[in-house]
């Protein structure tokens, strides 16, 4: 049985890696006009159980967070954006690292805004979002009009790529990577 889990990791790992490959592939292909414009939006890691209000990574979590770095090896990225709190920015901290990238913060509360700052100012690029059990699937639903409930206080291992065509018609995936 435990083989069939680590198998099935793996699995799940080269879907996403395939997915980023093929999502790098195609972008790079498009003339610059023409490009699509792809956000892959994150839950931040797993946190440690705290009565802090702003905990840090867990053990677990920042091997999640570790692990970004090799999902998205191949994916060109132009951004990242995390929220202000110490779980968001140190999910995307290894990431970002490794991409040369300085993290931008946004404010949780305004996801309105900001989903219009992501489709003014990043069209034809590749932009990370970390954020939290609820703001994800709440960015994902204002930037594709679609309808993600939140994600479970217990669930971290959820992706949503959300590509949008140039003609600003989306295309949403929602993709569960295992550790």
């Amino acid at each position: 049985m435990l083989k069939t889990s680590k198998f099935m990791n793996l699995k799940h790992f080269f879907k996403i890696l395939l997915f980023s490959g093929f999502l790098s592939i195609i972008n790079s292909c498009q003339p610059e006009q023409e490009k699509s414009t792809s956000f892959i939006l994150i839950r931040h890691a797993e946190k440690i159980i705290s009565s802090d209000n702003d905990p840090q990574l867990s053990t677990k979590g920042w091997k999640r967070a570790n692990a970004l770095v090799h999902i998205f090896e191949a994916v060109g990225i132009d951004a990242i954006y995390a929220s202000p709190y110490r779980r968001s920015i140190d999910t995307a901290t290894p990431l970002a690292t490794a991409k040369q990238l300085e993290i931008s913060n946004y404010i949780p509360s305004e996801l309105d805004s900001f989903a219009q700052k992501l489709l003014n100012t990043h069209k034809g690029e590749t932009v990370v979002i970390v954020g939290h059990s609820n703001t994800t699937p709440q960015l994902v639903n204002t930037l594709s009009g679609t309808n993600y409930p939140d994600l479970k206080e217990t669930e971290y291992d959820w992706f949503y790529f959300v590509e949008m065509s140039p003609k600003g018609i989306p295309n949403v995936k929602k993709l569960q990577i295992r550790m």
